[in-house]
């Protein structure tokens, strides 16, 4: 039995990755489904796009608690009273 060869190189996945996003919905229809090929074949593609959902994730998650206005202040005068 041969096995089945993707018509998509992981540099290609790559690419498109960066370009469009880990949805593969938003991606070129013509790319979509060489892209879930791959995906069947490759633990590499599937690692990556794993990970790229993670980062649009976090990035999504909204923005991160901001340190108190005096914090800066406080940090100077606690180094000071320790010398």
């Amino acid at each position: 039995m041969i096995a089945a060869v993707p018509l998509m190189a992981i540099e290609e996945f790559d690419a498109l990755l960066d370009q469009h996003g880990p949805d593969l919905e938003t991606w070129p229809l013509a790319e979509q489904g060489q892209a879930r090929e791959l995906l069947k074949m490759s633990s590499v593609a599937r690692t990556r796009l794993k990970e790229e959902q993670a980062l649009s994730a976090m990035l999504s998650a909204g923005p991160a608690s901001k340190a108190p206005s005096d914090l800066a202040a406080r940090i100077v005068k606690k180094a000071r009273e320790s010398n």
